[in-house]
């Protein structure tokens, strides 16, 4: 069965005229006719009394044609919904980041962005493991743009023949620590304890993530005890305002704690770690929406350097 066939149906029965019918539905009255016998042969009875004039339902037919009417509505209905849902699909940038800047920086920029883009439709994966995998999303067009903290002094080697990148911003990871009663840090690194240190690590996917690095340069002869480690870093500065050890923490995340002294500094601001963030995309795509996206963000850059 053919839902022009239901159509046919329902224009003969409004007509009452095969010629006129066959005309509406933009075909020859014997193509009309034997599409109308078809329909007869599916359903298993005939629909149509050929003799009477105007040409009328069957009671098969006066009954069918109900369920004809609520088919077809349905089908266009049903279209119309799902072609809305792939336009809206089709207009919507996806994005992948790390659940840190998902939750902290992208707000924050996409509102920033709004005078620069034409769409206010995203979507925001955190749930890749591994910095590949998040490259490997995007060489599979999983998703459109990635957005990441980077070492400036290292990076991710990725393949500059695949891969674009720019640079949205820097962000100090602060290093933190709850205060003792009289608002001190706990442990202040610059006096050199001699007992272990107790560290709490943000376990990253960014095999090349600069804390361990940092420690290792200016704090070698200390020892650091690992007494906490979490992917999630609002989990490790909810353990650093409970007093169980040091921290490197983004510090848009701190200010207000740092602000109304729930944590202090554990060492001066040259301990800070400077990480850039940046947004790769790959160059084997270019949809319309995303490479307007990416002209947005080189027109915002150039003008706000200019």
């Amino acid at each position: 069965m053919e839902i022009k066939w239901l159509e046919d149906l329902l224009a003969l029965a409004a007509s009452g005229n095969f010629r006129i019918a066959a005309e509406q539905r933009n075909v020859s009255q014997p193509a009309f006719s034997r599409r109308i016998q078809a329909l007869e042969a599916w359903v298993g009875t005939c629909l149509v009394d050929r003799k009477s004039q105007p040409a009328c339902l069957t009671d098969a037919g006066a009954t069918f044609v109900v369920v004809a009417q609520t088919i077809v509505s349905a089908a266009y209905h049903s279209r119309e919904d799902i072609l809305a849902k792939v336009s809206l699909e089709k207009q919507k940038i996806r994005f992948s980041t790390l659940s840190t800047l998902a939750q902290y920086f992208m707000p924050a920029w996409l509102k920033d962005l709004q005078p620069f883009i034409d769409t206010d439709q995203f979507v925001v994966r955190t749930d890749f493991e591994t910095i590949p995998q998040y490259l490997v999303g995007l060489e599979e067009n999983v998703v459109d743009l990635f957005i990441s903290y980077e070492n400036p002094n290292a990076g991710f080697y990725s393949d500059p023949k695949k891969f674009t990148s720019l640079t949205l911003g820097q962000e100090a990871l602060v290093p933190v620590v709850a205060p003792d009663a009289t608002g001190a840090p706990l442990w202040w690194l610059p006096d050199r304890p001699t007992n272990p240190v107790p560290y709490l690590h943000t376990a990253s996917s960014l095999s090349l993530w600069p804390v361990a690095g940092h420690l290792e340069k200016h704090y070698g002869d200390l020892t650091f005890t690992t007494v906490y480690e979490a992917c999630i870093a609002t989990s490790v500065k909810a353990m650093a305002v409970e007093g169980y050890g040091v921290a490197w923490i983004p510090s848009f995340m701190v200010v207000d704690d740092l602000a109304n002294g729930r944590l202090v500094r554990a060492a001066g601001i040259a301990d800070d770690i400077i990480v850039d963030i940046n947004i790769y995309r790959c160059k084997d795509f270019n949809e319309p929406k995303v490479a307007a996206f990416w002209r947005a963000l080189l027109e915002k850059q150039v003008g706000s350097v200019t």
